[in-house]
């Protein structure tokens, strides 16, 4: 029987935090969960070559947890090479300045360099869109995902002030009965009910979401 696979459309805010491990800025060495770099060299007065280099390496978004109900953070695992969009904290560093002397002798440019570092911090506030998908849905105990959350097709960014860990008030589809009036415990039984049904029935039900009203997007 094929796996089953919950999806929804979601908005939330959430924090940043390592995957596998922490990872460092190559042109500040500052601790970070992301780094990309826009590098542009100067050949010539008229002549100039642009390069895009980024980490590759997938980190979690942790929403909840340490609230008066007791219940633990939601890790959420996000891949950068497959987001649509990640905008993190910018800073230039001009040709000649250590940060661009640094990128050029780490990265082998012979060039005078101009370098934009966007980085994401650890423990950063994000806002973050796309479709949140539970891999673990239906699975076995025994063959349950290792990060059962995964949120692709992600837009992701630094707000301009801090939002705190909830979901933005627009959130969508399942996701806002999952976070918002359901809850994390009972998405999991939910869950759990659904992956019972479809190994008694042998069939994935036609629509996948908690039976919990949702709230109405804002205009």
């Amino acid at each position: 029987m094929k796996a089953l696979t919950a999806r929804a459309p979601v908005q939330l805010a959430a924090r940043a935090e390592p995957g596998a491990e922490l990872l460092r800025s190559p042109a500040t060495g500052q601790p970070c969960v992301y780094w990309r770099l826009h590098i542009v060299e100067h050949l010539t007065a008229r002549s100039e070559l642009v390069h895009e280099i980024a980490s590759p390496e997938p980190f979690d978004l942790v929403w909840g947890g340490g609230g008066p109900d007791g219940r633990s953070p939601v890790r959420i695992r996000l891949d950068p090479e497959a987001a649509a969009v990640i905008e993190g904290t910018r800073t230039l560093h001009r040709g000649g300045s250590p940060g661009a002397l640094t990128i050029a002798n780490a990265f082998g440019f012979a060039g005078v360099l101009s370098v934009q570092e966007e980085i994401i911090r650890v423990g950063e506030e994000l806002t973050a869109d796309g479709v949140l998908e539970d891999l673990a849905a239906g699975a076995a105990p025994f063959r349950a995902a290792a990060h059962g959350l995964v949120l692709h097709d992600a837009t992701l960014r630094v707000p301009a002030r801090s939002l705190g860990p909830v979901l933005l008030p627009f959130a969508v589809s399942a996701a806002a009965a999952l976070f918002g009036g359901v809850g994390v415990a009972a998405w999991a039984a939910w869950r759990y009910h659904v992956g019972h049904l479809a190994v008694h029935h042998g069939h994935s039900p036609a629509h996948l979401a908690p039976a919990e009203p949702l709230r109405p997007r804002l205009p």
